[in-house]
């Protein structure tokens, strides 16, 4: 099937999560911080990145890294799930309707809690898959 990879500083979620990936036949390496992500997306050629948008050291992260990852030669095409709990520690409503080439360069956007199967859903959907 495909490379994913998961970066989110949520152990569990993330392990969990990857290993629903794998049951499905995915590839699915985990980092638990941005720091090196670019560098880890370049080596990895992942298919697909699920990111999460708050991390310990930077409550917006993920945000820099879907720009980052966009500026980069050889992955700037790789699809980006933007997958966060941002709305429920500040109340901005962010969504899908905030898909922004410049400002939130991913193809989607869950919240968390996601039930497995809708993330399935979308990362089939992502990767032209039935």
């Amino acid at each position: 099937m495909a490379r994913i990879m998961i970066i989110d500083d949520d152990i569990e979620m993330t392990d969990n999560t990857a290993a629903f990936l794998r049951k499905q036949g995915h590839e699915v390496s985990v980092l638990y911080t941005t720091e090196g992500a670019v560098r880890h997306v370049s080596e990895g050629k992942p298919e697909l990145v699920i990111l999460d948008v708050m991390f310990p050291d930077n409550p917006a992260a993920g945000f820099d890294l879907a720009r980052n990852i966009r500026r980069t030669k050889g992955i700037n095409e790789t699809p980006i799930i933007l997958l966060t709990g941002i709305n429920q520690e500040f109340p901005m409503d962010f969504s899908g309707k905030d898909i922004d080439p410049d400002w939130m360069p991913v193809q989607d956007f869950m919240e968390k809690p996601v039930q497995l199967p809708a993330l399935l859903e979308q990362v089939n959907r992502l990767l032209k898959k039935p």
